[in-house]
């Protein structure tokens, strides 16, 4: 057997778009983020059918390409057996599944704006400590070494609270940050 390697990502999608190709079809709607498009997409695909009429016996094989699209929509999503009925469901839910995507990037952008700001928050606070430690450390053993400073700084935060701790009671350098 024989098979073709097509790269889809090859073709911009204004050549695509100028091609009368059921395949070139194909590959608009798999990267076609935009559920409207993907209505109009449809039903450029049921226009190509019927200016193909040789072609019926590959309507449910393109069926089950646009299920396959269709997936990540969400599991409530069924795909009918008739690419009409596919492209009159699409129109309906279109709007539907906008929404959702869009309320999905929302949570999204709110969960990394969060953890953001953790973080930033985190990374405050252990600056702070190191800060408050190497001053504490200067003041009762002097000047600080090198790697005593690479240490402090390589640090998280239970470590420089640790230390912290410790020079009220260390006789060393050393003891602190042992």
């Amino acid at each position: 057997m024989r098979y073709q390697i097509v790269d889809e990502g090859a073709f911009p999608e204004d050549d695509l778009a100028g091609r009368d190709a059921l395949l070139a079809l194909l590959f608009r709607l798999e990267s076609s983020p935009d559920p409207v498009q993907v209505v109009v997409l449809t039903d450029a695909v049921l226009a190509w059918f019927r200016r193909h009429p040789g072609f019926e016996r590959l309507r449910p094989v393109f069926v089950d390409m646009l299920g396959a699209i269709l997936a990540p929509l969400g599991p409530d999503v069924r795909v009918p057996d008739e690419l009409l009925e596919i492209r009159n469901m699409l129109a309906t839910r279109a709007e539907a599944w906008e929404q959702k995507l869009q309320q999905r990037v929302r949570e999204g952008e709110q969960r990394a704006e969060q953890r953001g700001r953790q973080e930033g928050e985190q990374k405050g606070r252990q600056e702070g400590e190191a800060a408050i430690l190497r001053r504490q450390l200067e003041r009762r053993f002097g000047a600080l070494p090198d790697w005593a400073r690479d240490r402090i700084a390589a640090a998280d935060t239970a470590a420089l609270e640790e230390w912290g701790l410790r020079v009220l009671d260390a006789g060393s350098l050393d003891d602190v940050l042992a």
